[in-house]
């Protein structure tokens, strides 16, 4: 079940979020996208699941998986900037000084990244920042994020923009599911590539995944 026309739509763009949906329809999955839930029905247990258009799906089990929001309510009021978390540049400093933000809640130059790396490299450079009273450092990590379905290695590095290119470097499509031997994909704006996507090709992308953070692909500045 899938409210948007397609999973992973804003992170893959259409074109690649097409091709890892025919992974649930080739794994004996029925994927259900573009409409939303109701309710949930049932006494003691769930017996089943109401679309908002009047459908009714049984079901012994619901997993439900629906994204964060940044609890940021206890700051309102606060002469802190938010916007979908809190707004710092790329060193994690705020515009308040000794101020400083990481992980989930932190939007560090223009992006929030909900991913456990966030937490881990950030905070290194919020401390030195912090410790030198300025911005010394940036916080350059390049996001990530990995997914097994039916038996396929999901992984995915960079930022995506709409408009972006994307090519099959490696591997091929069939019938519009990664074949065999699994794919290698790069994004591609203005003659650099700005993400990498893989199905079954560990290897490959872990060596795109590198050049591409030497590359340097970074988001603009927040506005603070």
């Amino acid at each position: 079940m899938e409210a948007a026309p397609l999973p992973l739509v804003p992170q893959l763009g259409p074109e690649m979020a097409a091709v890892c949906a025919a992974l649930h329809r080739r794994g004996g999955a029925d994927l259900v996208t573009g409409i939303g839930v109701a309710a949930l029905r049932g006494t003691v247990a769930v017996t089943g699941v109401e679309l908002s258009d009047g459908r009714f799906l049984p079901a012994d089990t619901v997993i439900v998986g629906i994204g964060a929001t940044p609890n940021t309510a206890w700051l309102a009021g606060s002469t802190l900037a938010l916007h979908d978390g809190v707004l710092c540049d790329d060193g994690c400093a705020t515009a308040l000084p000794q101020v400083v933000a990481v992980g989930d809640v932190a939007r560090v130059g223009g992006t929030r990244a909900e991913h456990w790396t966030s937490a881990t490299e950030q905070p290194r450079v919020a401390v030195a920042n912090l410790l030198a009273g300025r911005t010394r450092e940036t916080a350059g990590s390049l996001p990530y994020f990995w997914s097994d379905q039916y038996g396929a290695r999901i992984q995915f590095a960079g930022r995506r923009q709409d408009g972006d290119g994307v090519r099959i470097a490696e591997g091929e499509l069939t019938d519009g599911t990664p074949g065999e031997g699994g794919f290698l994909a790069l994004y591609e704006r203005d003659g650099r590539t700005t993400a990498v996507l893989s199905v079954n090709r560990p290897r490959p992308f872990m060596r795109a995944r590198r050049e591409l953070a030497r590359g340097g692909s970074r988001p603009q500045p927040a506005a603070l």
